[in-house]
């Protein structure tokens, strides 16, 4: 597994990256609708080649991505098959290497990804209501 910063993704990349961001929302968040996330799918599409992507990749296969405008992480995603192998860490790392700092926003019921970052060195900054779906986030927070 290799980690790198992607430019420019090309149409299949991002048919990848896409793939991999709808099944990760849709695993990690069974308190949000399924049809919150597929309707996002357009914006989120057009706002990834604007975005920072870190990938890790294997051969020709994209395992996962985290997106990075400036020092916020707008998201890890990891493909099921390529999940608790590492991933995500090194990810994240890569993101640590580039920034001195990093933060984030998490749902509270994401129990997964929330311990994660703690691991991770992430520490909650705040709590607040995401006002798209009404679930309760932490806002979280790492410095080097």
């Amino acid at each position: 597994m290799e980690t790198q910063v992607l430019q420019h993704p090309s149409a299949e990349q991002l048919d990848q990256l896409m793939s991999i961001w709808l099944a990760g929302n849709l695993a990690a968040h069974p308190f949000v609708k399924a049809e919150y996330w597929r309707q996002q799918i357009p914006a989120v599409r057009a706002a990834l080649p604007a975005a920072q992507l870190i990938v890790a990749t294997t051969s020709d296969q994209i395992l996962g991505f985290l997106g990075l405008q400036g020092n916020y992480i707008a998201g890890i995603f990891v493909r099921a098959d390529a999940q608790q192998q590492g991933v995500g860490t090194a990810l994240l790392n890569t993101a640590k290497t580039q920034q001195t700092k990093l933060q984030l926003d998490v749902y509270v019921a994401n129990r997964a990804a929330v311990a994660f970052y703690h691991h991770s060195g992430f520490q909650v900054h705040r709590q607040s209501i995401d006002k798209t779906t009404n679930q309760p986030e932490y806002n979280m927070r790492w410095r080097r």
